[in-house]
């Protein structure tokens, strides 16, 4: 008997005995060319089995199709349940809507469905070199679909699964067809093996080589876009994601470890336990190892376990031993083979044990979720209840917020009023302040269904039960996109619907001297990449100056005609045309003649050069910041960017080039190449480095930035430390992520449209001297407010060391970021801050 089947008889029926004639539904091993378990499946036919399944199966199953990838692969789910529950799915799907306080459902008058139906979401490999998920959807949508065995019949009866085989089917194909390519015929279990070797970039990562389970609140990849969309119109009731890890690894399953987030409720914390008890009963009859309680925490809302909670669901993380160096079968570090075959039985064992204790409390689960979004709506966890972005900040940083909590259904609106005297946290000064609220105010009421969620995202700092955390700590929004805005511990609601900033169109009644725009958000950034690709001039201003009725800062932009004599008669349409597409306020000016300060003519006006840009990548580049970086070049500032191979550095014209990105990385470049690197700033050249980046340049010779040393302590009044407590010493020098309020010098064009304040999402322990003979922009200063964990001993270090420095290196320069500007393309601030140092 084929050994994979061998291994499922002893757990379950053998479901190819029990097919009924009538619906000769062909198993995984019947429709692929391989059997499962014997070689990874590609993608289209993962794809195709689904939708055979469902031309076939049209009684227990509903195929959709919610979008697609980068690389144009089918995004799809799979909805499961009895005949009569998916004959009736959609009413299912908007009574579950009406449990959770979705204003349109509560006003429909179909009668609702008796409640307890619960709904499960199952989400397979989300990391695309983790693929055991994606193998496992197989068999059980098959065992789904013909529901012939009776325990999953009875199960279905008050239970829907939602079932997504392929969270990222772009990092699955780019790992499978990677393997296929290179593995034996027969499979070498041998570690040192090829095809136990994936190379750069890996197929974790989605198309732009972003992790998609650390993307769902930030919704920054198409991917999670679309899921958020469908996942918003179902709001399951339970939610796992399933995972590999190392191939050492026992199973690891819920309930997870500290720290957990405080408004994460004990029920939930409660059927975590339920469902993992449940999984070891499982894992003990069959004498698998397996852990809970370790490692994986809920405290990041970003993750596919965190973001459920968040919402009302039970989330949690499955992870196997796996990954992309167990192929389909390695050898372990104690002798035993591990195969893809016992892989795709341990998730199969835990999805079906998922849908299983689902089912078995499926009315509790159903009236807790609706009790869950009665409290939220009702009686706010939080100490918070309402958050006010006033109007005074840029229009375009409000819209772009406002983007995002529309994807997650959090409502807000104008404040329609005003009030004075008002007080609450604000998040600039980092202390109470009172304020006044105009009726333009953006106002975010804690009183709604996302009302856990909205305070997740909006707090300032969050309470960590333990330090030992496996993400960043500190996340605010008004701080990740630079607002104005406080938090306030009375209720507010908004009186008006909020219509989203539209710059609005100018009319001209003849050709103006020249155009002026203020720079205060991303948008101009992306108007002035098209202003220099459509061969535009523009010019920056080092100072603040005035024009007709317009008071300008420093940064702001400047197009004249004069600069632009060759393209005069089309530079009012390119001008208009851009400022249009994104979305950016243009001011029309008709002199040169400044009622304050410089005049248009003068020095004052720097003319941006234009940026050719290279980006280096290769084995030492983190494939994730690499990503970060490309992406935000070709979908957020539309902007054309060439990828260089590290390792020819050497052997390409770097003259072809004004701008060279060094993203984090773990780089080792030989004397040679820095020295080539270093001709080339010399000569004009821009060498912009992030995070671990930096420090291929740190400390070399002709790098001014230098790493910060202490003086070593005397060892004998050291006291011997207890050997289990070494992992909490070393968190003691630790920073996951906090945020940080730099220091910053206001007339460095780096710092230009920041309007003095500046959070910077710290990331890195590293530590820098302030350097004596380069511009230092932005530092943490002797006193300096954070937010989230930052180790005891390193924090005190922090002070007075380097974020952001400029090194002038004959006719070019260097740009330093201690701190990576880009890390996973949340922090719009961030964003700014490297737009800044591409063009000023």
């Amino acid at each position: 008997m084929h050994h994979f089947r061998s291994i499922l008889l002893p757990a379950f029926v053998c479901l190819a005995s029990l097919l009924p004639a009538q619906t000769p539904l062909k198993s995984p091993d019947d429709f692929l060319p391989h059997r499962i378990g014997e070689q990874f499946t590609p993608h289209h036919l993962l794809t195709d089995y689904f939708e055979y399944l469902a031309a076939n199966a049209p009684a227990t199953m509903r195929l959709e199709r919610y979008g697609a990838t980068n690389e144009a692969r089918p995004l799809q789910v799979a909805c499961f349940s009895s005949p009569e529950n998916i004959a009736q799915l959609e009413q299912i799907r908007r009574n579950n809507l009406r449990l959770a306080g979705d204003p349109a459902e509560a006003r429909d008058a179909t009668p609702a469905l008796p409640d307890g139906i619960a709904i499960v979401w199952l989400s397979m490999s989300v990391h695309g070199n983790e693929p055991s998920g994606s193998e496992c959807s197989m068999l059980l949508a098959y065992q789904l679909a013909t529901q012939t065995e009776p325990e999953v019949r009875e199960w279905l009866k008050n239970t829907v699964v939602i079932l997504d085989p392929s969270l990222n089917p772009d990092g699955y194909d780019r790992y499978t067809h990677w393997y296929r390519s290179v593995s034996n015929v027969r499979k070498n279990p041998r570690g040192d093996a090829r095809e136990h070797a994936e190379p750069w970039p890996r197929g974790r990562t989605n198309h732009y080589h972003f992790d998609l389970n650390r993307d769902w609140a930030w919704a920054t990849q198409i991917e999670t876009q679309q899921r958020l969309t469908l996942y918003q119109r179902w709001l399951p009731h339970v939610h796992a994601d399933l995972h590999e890890q190392y191939v050492d690894n026992p199973y690891y399953f819920a309930p997870a470890a500290e720290p957990m987030h405080d408004y994460i409720t004990p029920w939930q914390r409660d059927f975590q336990t339920q469902i993992g008890e449940r999984h070891a009963g499982y894992f003990d009859q069959n004498g698998w190892l397996f852990f809970t309680k370790e490692v994986f925490d809920l405290f990041y809302p970003s993750y596919g376990d965190t973001y459920p909670m968040f919402s009302g669901a039970i989330g949690m993380t499955y992870e196997q031993a796996g990954h992309s160096t167990a192929g389909r079968a390695v050898i372990k570090s104690n002798g035993d083979t591990l195969t893809l075959h016992e892989r795709i039985l341990h998730h199969l064992t835990t999805s079906r044990s998922t849908i299983e204790t689902a089912s078995k409390n499926a009315a509790t689960l159903v009236e807790n979720f609706r009790k869950y979004y009665e409290r939220s709506a009702t009686r706010p966890q939080g100490p918070y209840q309402s958050f006010v972005i006033p109007a005074t900040n840029d229009p375009n940083k409000v819209n772009a917020l406002c983007a995002l909590l529309d994807r997650h259904h959090i409502r807000y609106g104008r404040a329609g009023a005003t009030a004075s005297g008002l007080k609450g946290f604000d998040y600039m000064q980092g202390k109470e302040m009172t304020f006044s609220l105009t009726e333009k105010d953006v106002v975010i009421s804690a009183f709604q269904p996302h009302s856990v969620l909205l305070q997740v995202l909006f707090e300032p700092e969050h309470r960590l039960s333990d330090s030992l955390t496996y993400d960043i700590t500190a996340w605010a929004l008004p701080h990740a996109y630079g607002l104005e805005a406080y938090a306030l511990k009375q209720r507010l609601e908004p009186k008006r619907i909020f219509e989203p900033y539209k710059a609005p169109e100018v009319r001209l009644a003849g050709p103006p001297y020249a155009w002026c725009i203020h720079r205060k958000s991303l948008a101009e950034a992306r108007f002035l990449g098209r202003m220099l690709e459509n061969g535009v001039k523009v010019r920056y201003a080092m100072q603040p100056f005035s024009l007709a009725d317009q008071q300008f800062e420093a940064g702001a932009l400047v197009i004249t005609r004069a600069d632009n004599h060759a393209i005069s008669a089309d530079l009012d349409a390119l001008v208009q045309a851009a400022a249009a597409a994104t979305n950016v306020p243009l001011h029309p000016i008709f002199t040169g003649w400044a009622n304050k300060g410089r005049d248009l003519g003068s020095e004052n006006f720097m003319p941006v050069k234009h940026p050719e840009v290279a980006i280096v990548y290769g084995d030492d580049v983190d494939d994730n910041n690499y990503g970060h970086t490309w992406f935000f070049f070709e979908q957020e500032l539309g902007y054309p960017v060439t990828p260089v191979a590290l390792d020819r550095l050497s052997r390409i014209r770097l003259t072809d080039y004004t701008t060279l990105v060094f993203p984090n990385g773990n780089y080792n470049l030989p004397e040679s190449t820095l020295k080539i690197i270093q001709e080339w700033v010399r000569q004009g050249g821009r060498l912009i480095a992030f995070e671990n980046g930096v420090r291929a340049f740190a400390d070399k010779e002709g790098f001014e930035l230098k790493s910060k040393t202490e003086a070593k302590k005397d060892s004998a009044a050291t006291a011997p430390k207890p050997y289990q407590s070494r992992e909490r010493e070393g968190v003691s020098d630790q920073l996951p992520g906090a945020v940080v309020q730099m220091e910053m010098d206001t007339t460095h064009p780096l710092t230009f449209g920041f309007s003095g304040k500046y959070f910077s999402l710290k990331t890195t322990s590293n530590l820098f001297e302030m350097p004596a003979n380069t511009h230092t922009a932005m530092w943490v200063g002797e006193e300096f407010k954070s937010y989230g964990f930052i180790g005891s001993r390193l924090k005190p270090k922090l002070k007075n060391t380097p974020v952001v420095a400029v090194q002038r290196i004959g006719s070019g320069d260097v740009v330093y970021f201690v701190d990576n500007p880009l890390f996973r393309c949340f922090w719009e601030q961030g964003k700014m801050l490297f737009a800044n140092a591409l063009f000023f």
